[in-house]
């Protein structure tokens, strides 16, 4: 029997050409999967995927798409903010950004004006500064999701391919699920607390809300308030294996992880780039960040090694019935850090980033 096949998209924002690559390449070689389990950016494009959007068609998309069509400043923001906002982004993103209109904008407003100016009395900071309590805006990321990518909840939920998205709690700290199927523990037979049934656009936006810099999004259903996903957890490939609890555990599990970080494996050598030390402030907060995300995925991966040990153990010993699944695991990852900026970056470096992800699903399958 065919394995069961996942695809694992991590977050990385405007990096996330590079899955349209990585699923180019498996389109080619027909690698279809079973279940897509994406984190922010990786949520957009694993809806896309699950929804059945072909992989020249998702290329296209990301070929077009440029800032405007994700982020502006958030209305509240007032001339003197804006000025200086922009001339921020223009340095970081080569544009400026539009503010978004207060009909179409995602952001809270809040009680009162963040004080950058504190020696200005407070009437006169609010009237220059404005109130705000993120960076950019998402409402145009909004509309995109519907529009430009063609997202439909309907489409979604009847999908055959399983879709889990992650999101954090912007009041707990926890990490959630959201899927548009009830998933069930593996061992327990009981559903899982942190999956809630039902995929949504504005479930996808919180899979995509940054800290800080997006605003948070609301949940009307649950109530709760959520943040990106990869706040706590990138590459969650737990719960791709409760997906699959009925299916026989003799069928194998072929996992495609798509990182926006160099990866080597304990037993190899370090990008050659990380052998020194960041050599600007830009590369530090570029370490820093994709340190961090890598972190928690190498310690998924420690985990799902030594389940296949007990798989091993149960094969050679020809225990039965069987309890645990053997995973086999393909990493396509760059060869090179993306700078941080990437993230908010949306242009056409796009074309580069696609061709990346190609030659990096290659690699995983080649190599």
């Amino acid at each position: 029997m065919p394995p069961i096949r996942t695809l694992i998209l991590s977050g990385g924002g405007g990096r996330g050409a590079f899955h349209a690559g990585v699923y180019r390449y498996l389109s080619e070689i027909s690698w279809q999967p079973d279940i897509v389990v994406g984190t922010s950016i990786g949520a957009v494009n694993g809806a896309a995927i699950a929804q059945g959007i072909p992989a020249d068609a998702l290329e296209r998309i990301w070929l077009t798409l440029r800032e405007k069509d994700i982020q502006g400043l958030p209305p509240g923001m007032k001339p003197l903010a804006r000025w200086f906002a922009n001339r921020a982004w223009k340095a970081a993103l080569g544009v400026p950004l539009p503010s978004v209109p207060p009909e179409e904008a995602t952001s809270p407003e809040p009680a009162s004006f963040w004080p950058p100016l504190p020696l200005l009395p407070g009437w006169l900071g609010e009237k220059l500064v404005g109130k705000w309590v993120n960076l950019l805006d998402t409402g145009p990321l909004k509309r995109t999701l519907r529009q430009t990518f063609g997202l439909d909840e309907s489409a979604l939920a009847s999908s055959p391919v399983t879709l889990l998205i992650a999101a954090t709690s912007v009041q707990t700290g926890r990490r959630v699920l959201f899927s548009n199927r009830d998933i069930l523990n593996r061992w327990t037979g009981k559903a899982r607390p942190d999956v809630i049934q039902g995929i949504t656009i504005n479930r996808i936006m919180a899979s995509c809300s940054i800290p800080l810099v997006y605003p948070w999004t609301r949940d009307e259903e649950t109530g709760d308030v959520y943040w990106d996903g990869a706040v706590v957890a990138n590459t969650p490939l737990g719960a791709a294996l409760d997906v699959v609890r009925d299916a026989p555990v003799e069928i194998p599990m072929e996992v495609v992880v798509v990182l926006m970080t160099p990866w080597w494996d304990e037993a190899d050598d370090s990008p050659r780039r990380s052998r020194g030390l960041p050599q600007s402030f830009d590369e530090a907060i570029t370490w820093t960040l994709d340190w961090a995300l890598l972190a928690s995925f190498r310690e998924r991966l420690r985990q799902i090694r030594f389940f296949n040990a007990l798989a091993e153990q149960e094969i050679e010993k020809g225990v039965q019935p069987r309890q645990h699944r053997l995973v086999h695991v393909r990493i396509a990852a760059p060869h090179d850090f993306f700078p941080a900026a990437r993230i908010l970056d949306y242009d056409e470096y796009s074309r580069t980033l696609i061709r990346l992800g190609k030659e990096a699903a290659a690699r995983a399958f080649e190599g």
